[in-house]
């Protein structure tokens, strides 16, 4: 009997090592606190399909003046990647803004974003992985969203 329940324990143990990987999460932080996600829009480019999972959305609190850090698992950022950001200007205007494409190899795992003087809140905040096809072309393959709740 004893043979019996080591040899199940062992196959058990050989499946959940071989369960596929989650997705990656990206993780939010601000003013002491930290959401991390997964994917919320994936994109099979080969195929030309698109998996969405709303639940991914993520909320944070961000107060005015305040920078939000991001942190990209090394799986992320073995791939280009940028930040894509929404805030309301002092007139209350949307504004869309964005960082640099941080490239495979730059080592860049983390970016701190920090609005211009004088932005009223953060909307939205999107981490976003990119591929190059045919080696040129740059499209978006996947999404990590968070925003701030009104």
């Amino acid at each position: 009997m004893r043979r019996v329940l080591i040899a199940v324990l062992a196959s058990a143990a050989a499946l959940v090592g071989c369960a596929a990987p989650g997705q990656p999460e990206v993780t939010f932080y601000a003013d002491g606190q930290s959401v991390a996600t997964g994917p919320r829009v994936r994109f099979d480019v080969a195929n030309g399909r698109e998996v969405r999972d709303e639940s991914a959305l993520v909320r944070l609190p961000v107060r005015p003046r305040q920078p939000v850090q991001i942190s990209v698992p090394a799986e992320l950022s073995e791939h280009a990647w940028s930040v894509s950001f929404s805030y309301l200007d002092a007139a209350g205007e949307r504004v869309d803004g964005g960082s640099e494409l941080f490239l495979p190899g730059d080592g860049q795992h983390a970016y701190t974003l920090t609005l211009p003087p004088g932005s009223r809140r953060l909307l939205l905040v999107s981490v976003q992985e990119v591929v190059f096809l045919n080696g040129i072309e740059p499209v978006v393959s996947a999404y990590w969203d968070m925003e701030t709740p009104a």
